[in-house]
Parts: C-alpha cells; sequence; structure tokens
C-alpha cells in the first residue's frame, strides 16, 4: 500500500508539473507503465519466495510426522523394559507434536499468500494491456490533432485520467501486504508442582499408547 501511494503521488507531482504541456503527456504515461511493470516484477519475486517456503514447510511437516511415528513406537517398546526410557519418548513425541501444530498454520498462511499474488499479477497484466493500449491510442490522438498550444485542460485532464488509472491499480493490489509471523509466548513457570504433573501425563499417555497399539 505504501508503495502505491509513493507511486501515486510521485506520477502526481510530474503530472502537475507538465499539466500544461501536452507533448510531455506519453513520457509520463510510460513512467506510470514502467512503476506498474516494476511492481509486477517485484510480487514474481515474493511469490517464488511464497513457494520455495510452502515447499520447505511441507518437506518439514512429513519429516515431523515421521519423527512422531518413530517416538511413538519406541515409547510403546520401551514401556514393559524400561519405563524411564519410554517416558522420554513420549516426551520427546510430544515436542514433535508441538513443532507440527505451529508449522501448520504458517503453512495455511503461506499458501494464502501464494493465492493472493497469483491473483494480482493477473490483475497487474491486465492492467498493463489496457494501459498499453490506451498509450497507443491517446499518442496517435496526440500527433493527428496536434493540440500542443490550443489544449483546454477543462477537456482534457491529465491529471484525473492518471488518478483513475491510479485507483483501479490501488485495487487489485491493496490484499497484497503481507503479514508477520507472530513468535509463540514461552512459558517459564515450572516449579516443583508442574513437572510432578508433567511427569503423571506422561505416564497417562505412554499407557494409552500402550492400549492402542496392544489393540491394533
Amino acid at each position: 500500500m505504501n508503495s502505491l501511494k509513493r507511486i501515486f503521488f510521485t506520477l502526481k507531482a510530474q503530472l502537475d508539473d507538465v499539466a500544461d504541456d501536452f507533448e510531455n503527456h506519453e513520457a509520463v504515461a510510460g513512467v506510470a507503465i514502467k512503476e506498474l511493470e516494476t511492481y509486477q516484477g517485484k510480487t514474481r519475486i515474493h511469490q517464488h519466495r511464497l513457494q520455495e517456503m510452502i515447499q520447505q514447510f511441507e518437506s518439514k511437516l512429513v519429516d515431523l510426522n515421521n519423527q512422531a511415528e518413530t517416538w511413538s513406537a519406541r515409547a510403546v517398546k520401551s514401556k514393559d523394559q524400561d519405563e524411564a526410557k519410554a517416558l522420554e519418548c513420549v516426551k520427546r513425541l510430544l515436542q514433535v507434536q508441538k513443532q507440527i501444530k505451529a508449522i501448520e498454520p504458517e503453512l495455511a498462511k503461506a499458501k494464502e499468500q501464494f493465492g493472493q499474488c497469483h491473483q494480482d499479477l493477473t490483475d497487474i497484466q491486465a492492467q498493463l494491456h489496457a494501459l498499453y493500449t490506451q498509450k497507443e491510442v491517446l499518442s496517435a490522438r496526440q500527433n493527428r490533432i496536434q493540440l500542443q498550444s490550443s489544449l483546454r485542460t477543462e477537456q482534457i485532464n491529465p491529471v484525473n485520467g492518471a488518478q483513475a488509472i491510479f485507483k483501479r491499480w490501488e485495487q487489485s493490489v491493496i490484499g497484497a501486504e503481507l503479514t508477520g509471523t507472530i513468535p509463540p509466548i514461552k512459558d517459564s513457570f515450572a516449579d516443583e508442582f508442574v513437572q510432578e504433573e508433567s511427569a503423571l501425563e506422561l505416564k497417562m499417555l505412554l499407557a494409552e499408547l500402550a492400549t492402542k497399539q496392544a489393540a491394533e
């Protein structure tokens, strides 16, 4: 949004300087198109980065799910032979499950932003096509009717025309802002009672895993 506003005000300032010079309109329109092409390039780069991020998240989730299955099996296998080892396996399982729960929403966000980028690129391409065509048409009209000295600003107002172009552009890219990842809140409270409750919970989970595997 800030980039879009900066582009608009830059172009508006340029138009204010040349509002009475008909011959410069084509150059200003070319600058407007160039700015939009630059924004298109940046959007493509961001989409590529999102694609790489999605692949990394998906790969990490596959690995974590495999780890979860491994620790679950190890916990059950060690239950009767070494309970302390089995409880440590359950603890590792819970740590892996916590990582999975943290990554899954980030993967969903990345996919949503990737979809937004795809739609933005489609809209930008359509706008560029329209601007290319309009620029050529207006350039031909300008050369044909030769209004350099007789332009009447009340009939043709390039400032209003540029504002209309950027208003449509802003509507097509307004949803492209990124949101930062909010780090999880860490709880440092861990006294003797909490440790005892955690140990009891691990034993209960171990028993549940053993019962589940026995039933299978």
